[in-house]
């Protein structure tokens, strides 16, 4: 016990603690047996894991597949990239076709700069104290100051007063100038100053003529077949259904777009879903073996056979082809290009099928009551009760060890009376007189 002192072999009879470890060696075979055990569930639900997370990777690609009807997906041509960017936003609003138009203008921010400044940021700006207004399109901001603000308080109440006003300062060398700029684009975002006292005269800013007028706000302007079209912003949501242009340098040469059928999203979609079937069917091969973690489990061959047999719509269009040496599955790509070309409907009737078969299995499996998540608890049960077992076993092992231990001690402590008593003895008997 913790705090106890034992020497051991005080009687020299026998050296109790080689008997101890000896004993305590022979009884934690049992334990070693029971860790090993252990280990190959813990392997196996390792290995199990492993294949839950293949099969959700198929389960996410499946619904990449069927969230949104991948047959009606267009593909963009750009003659362009550098004029203007061309997305679709929305599906199933946009028509194959073509489109021309040119960038006449871009938008551009209201930018104010101060005439005059001051020589140090420090200094003060106003003669007096005031309140300074600048409208920003519909809203007007006021702005309070004092004869004590600097070139950077009035910088920064500005910043603080509106969060569509933007305040900064300019070094030209010699002075500290004020820069006021709107933070949008668009003529509906131009400024206009007022003041009740002298700051904007004191820095020569927002008065008519003063030059403080450094950039006019503007539109985004985009000519469409001989028509204009304006912007606000540098990018055109309502222009085409569907379709976002976003411009980016002004260009007297036509911007040409092509909006065609995407045959190779629906293409590559089933096609990734395949190669995460056939990664399923590799691993269940490997970890069902006869060396793998999972020898002789049959829950992994169930499901994987369960979903090939949901993919039988495919087989019945004849757009899988099935390799019998390894078990791959592969997408018969001239069959489906035929079909995409010539009756799209059934190649949406053919998912559709799939969707209304595969998808409820694989929700099942994954709920917390279906196959997966009880497989998994089923291993956690396992493993705990290892644990538990080995935690008893080890417990009872200490206190036997103790309770020997003690009796040990007790025997020697008597083995070293009597040797004692034993030559006390010998002490008092008349030595023999040597011949």
């Amino acid at each position: 016990m913790a705090g106890e002192i034992y020497l051991s072999n005080l009687s020299g009879q026998f050296d109790y603690q080689s008997i101890l470890q000896k004993y305590q060696q022979l009884k934690f075979q049992q334990v070693s047996v029971l860790q090993n055990q252990e280990e190959t569930i813990k392997k196996q639900k390792s290995a199990f894991k492993s294949f839950a997370d293949l099969l959700d990777s198929f389960k996410k690609d499946f619904e990449a597949l069927t969230s949104s009807d991948i047959f009606d997906k267009k593909s963009i041509q750009n003659s362009d990239e550098n004029v203007a960017s061309v997305a679709i936003n929305d599906e199933s609003k946009v028509t194959a076709g073509s489109l021309e138009f040119s960038v006449k203008q871009l938008a551009k921010k209201d930018v104010w700069l101060s005439q005059s400044g001051v020589a140090n940021r420090t200094d003060t700006v106003a003669s007096s104290d005031g309140t300074l207004s600048i409208s920003v399109g519909s809203q007007n901001v006021d702005i309070a100051y004092s004869a004590t603000d600097t070139l950077d308080d009035i910088a920064n109440k500005i910043n603080q007063a509106s969060n569509k006003l933007n305040a900064s300062i300019f070094f030209d060398g010699t002075n500290y100038r004020l820069i006021v700029s709107s933070k949008q684009t668009g003529t509906d975002n131009a400024l206009s100053f007022s003041d009740t006292g002298d700051l904007l005269s004191t820095l020569k800013l927002g008065g008519s003529g003063d030059g403080s007028h450094v950039q006019q706000a503007q539109n985004a302007q985009i000519d469409i077949y001989g028509q204009t079209v304006e912007s606000q912003t540098n990018t055109f949501s309502n222009v085409l259904d569907g379709i976002d242009i976003k411009v980016k340098q002004v260009s007297a040469n036509p911007v040409h777009v092509a909006i065609t059928d995407d045959e190779k999203a629906a293409q590559d979609g089933i096609e990734k879903l395949f190669s995460a079937y056939n990664s399923l069917v590799d691993y269940v091969q490997q970890s069902t073996g006869e060396k793998g973690d999972l020898s002789g489990d049959y829950a992994l061959q169930s499901i994987r056979s369960s979903i090939l047999s949901k993919l039988t719509p495919f087989m019945e269009r004849g757009l899988i082809s099935v390799d019998h040496t390894n078990g791959h599955i592969s997408l018969k790509s001239d069959q489906f290009d035929t079909l995409y070309k010539t009756n799209k409907q059934e190649l949406k009737n053919t998912l559709s099928e799939v969707k209304n078969s595969l998808d409820p299995y694989l929700t099942f499996l994954f709920d917390p009551e279906g196959t997966i998540k009880q497989k998994e608890k089923a291993y956690d049960r396992k493993i705990n009760r290892y644990e538990d077992r080995i935690s008893s076993i080890v417990k009872r092992i200490d206190l036997e060890t103790e309770n020997l231990k003690k009796q040990f001690i007790h025997l020697d402590s008597l083995m070293a009376r009597m040797n004692d008593i034993k030559l006390r003895v010998s002490a008092l008997l008349p030595k023999q007189k040597q011949q």
